[in-house]
C-alpha cells in the first residue's frame, strides 16, 4: 500500500484542474483540484437549490389603475390561437434536476481516481491550506476514503457573526450511483446542516437545532416529488411555526399545510405544463382561487395586454364573464416563438360562499375541465396530507415525526463527513 503525504503533495499543488476534455487525465492532478471543491462548496453550494415555490402573503386589492392606452380589437384573441399555443407548450412544472451543475464534481472525482491509479496510489491524505483571493485562507484536511470517495474536512466561520463552522464535503460512488454529501456543523448554536445529491434519484437537505427546530426537504429526481416539514420556535411566546408540503406526481397535486406565524392551507393541481388551479385558505373569512382558464371552456375571445387595461378580461360573444371588481388579478399572455399562452384569474371569495358552481365555473358561464375538483376533494386532500405521505418524513431510517431526530441523524450519517475529533 502507497501513502501520498504532503511532500507529494507540495508538487502536484503546481497542476491546474482547468484542461479541456480533451487533453490528457495524466494532465490533472489532486490538490489543486480539490482545492476547487472546496472553494465552489462554500461559495456556491448554498445557492443550488429552489428548496420550493412558497406561497407568500397578498392582500386583496380593491382598486385598479388602469393603463390609458386605447382599445386596440387586434389585442382581442381567439379562444383558439391561445389554445394553439398552451398545447404546444414545454413542461413548466416543479422538476428540479442539479445533474447538469455537478458534473463538474462527477468528472472532478473519475479524472482524481484515474490518476491515481496511474501513479498507483490507493490511499491519499494531505493537509492544504487554500486562500481565497488574499482575504482569507483556512486548512483543509483531505484524504481518499475506504470507499474510493474524495473527502475534504475543514473548519471555517460564518460570514457576518464569524462564529466557529465545520465542514465535511465527500464525492463518490453508493452502488454504483455518484454522489455529493455535505455536512457542516455550526458549533456555538449546535446547528447541523445537510446536503445529499444522489444522481438521477434524489436530493435531501435537512437543517436542525433541536426537536422544536429543524427542516427536512426531499425531493425526488425522477417523478418529481416534493416533500418538506418544517418546524420553528421562537423566544416571544409566539406560537410555533409548523409547514408540511407534498408535490404528489401520482395525482399532480402540491398541498400545503402552515401553521403559526403565518397560517396557510393550500391545494394546487399541475398538469403537464402549468399550475392549472389553486386554492388557498388562510384560515380566515376570505380564501383566493386562481384557475388556468385555457383549461376552460365557454369563452371565445381574451383580451391581450401586458398591463392592467379596463378591457381585460375573457368575452363569450362579445359579454365580458367576470365584471372588473370581481377579480383579484388577470394574467394574460401569449408569446408564438416561446411557445408560451397564459389566461389566468385571481378570485378573492368569502369562505362561506364558496361553491361546487364556483370551483367548476359555472357560476360565470363557463366549464372548468377539471369536474373531479369539488369542495368535498379539496377538503379530503387536506385532511388526508399528514397521513398519506408521513412515509416520506423518513430517511435512511431517520423518522423526522418521531421526536428523536439528533442522536439518530449524527449517528445515520456518514462517518467520512463527521467532525475530525469524534
Amino acid at each position: 500500500m502507497k501513502k501520498l503525504y504532503v511532500c507529494l503533495s507540495l508538487i502536484l499543488l503546481f497542476v491546474l484542474y482547468s484542461c479541456t476534455p480533451g487533453e490528457e487525465s495524466s494532465n490533472k492532478v489532486l490538490p489543486q483540484t480539490l482545492k476547487e471543491a472546496v472553494i465552489l462548496y462554500n461559495q456556491k453550494l448554498s445557492t443550488l437549490i429552489d428548496t420550493e415555490n412558497q406561497i407568500k402573503k397578498s392582500d386583496s386589492i380593491s382598486l385598479r389603475f388602469y393603463n390609458d392606452k386605447p382599445y386596440d380589437p387586434d389585442d382581442m384573441i381567439p379562444r383558439d390561437t391561445y389554445l394553439e399555443v398552451y398545447n404546444q407548450q414545454k413542461d413548466n412544472s416543479n422538476h428540479v434536476n442539479l445533474t447538469e451543475y455537478l458534473l463538474q464534481y462527477k468528472r472532478l472525482l473519475d479524472d482524481i481516481n484515474i490518476l491515481l491509479e496511474s501513479y498507483g496510489i490507493d490511499e491519499v491524505e494531505v493537509n492544504l491550506e487554500i486562500n481565497f483571493n488574499g482575504n482569507q485562507s483556512l486548512e483543509a484536511y483531505v484524504y481518499l476514503s475506504r470507499d474510493n470517495g474524495i473527502v475534504v474536512k475543514f473548519d471555517s466561520e460564518t460570514m457576518f457573526t464569524n462564529k466557529p463552522v465545520f465542514h465535511g464535503i465527500k464525492i463518490g460512488y453508493e452502488n454504483e450511483v455518484f454522489f455529493v454529501k455535505k455536512f457542516s456543523h455550526y458549533k456555538e448554536s449546535d446547528v447541523y446542516d445537510y446536503f445529499e445529491f444522489l444522481e438521477n434519484m434524489s436530493l435531501i437537505q435537512i437543517k436542525y437545532r433541536d426537536e422544536n427546530n429543524y427542516r427536512y426537504q426531499y425531493r425526488n429526481q425522477v417523478d418529481n416529488e416534493l416533500f418538506e416539514v418544517y418546524h420553528a420556535t421562537n423566544n416571544n411566546n409566539a406560537p410555533a411555526d409548523y409547514k408540511l408540503m407534498w408535490f404528489n406526481p401520482k395525482t399532480n397535486i402540491r398541498t400545503i399545510y402552515s401553521g403559526g406565524y403565518d397560517p396557510i392551507r393550500h391545494f394546487e393541481l399541475f398538469n403537464e405544463k402549468t399550475s392549472i388551479f389553486s386554492y388557498t385558505d388562510r384560515l380566515n373569512d376570505e380564501i383566493s382561487l386562481r384557475f388556468q382558464l385555457l383549461e376552460a371552456s365557454g369563452w371565445d375571445y381574451a383580451y391581450l395586454d401586458s398591463n392592467a387595461h379596463r378591457n381585460e378580461g375573457v368575452y363569450n360573444n362579445g359579454v365580458m364573464l367576470f365584471d372588473n371588481v370581481s377579480y383579484r388579478q388577470f394574467n394574460v399572455d401569449l408569446n408564438i416563438k416561446l411557445k408560451f399562452a397564459n389566461v389566468g384569474i385571481i378570485l378573492d371569495i368569502k369562505k362561506d360562499e364558496l361553491t361546487n358552481e364556483i370551483l367548476s365555473l359555472e357560476a360565470y358561464q363557463m366549464n372548468f375541465n377539471h369536474p373531479e375538483i369539488t369542495t368535498d376533494y379539496i377538503t379530503l386532500t387536506m385532511n388526508n396530507l399528514h397521513e398519506e405521505s408521513k412515509h416520506l418524513a423518513v430517511y435512511r431510517g431517520i423518522n423526522f415525526y418521531s421526536g428523536n431526530i439528533r442522536e439518530t441523524l449524527y449517528n445515520e450519517m456518514d462517518d467520512d463527513l463527521k467532525e475530525i475529533n469524534d
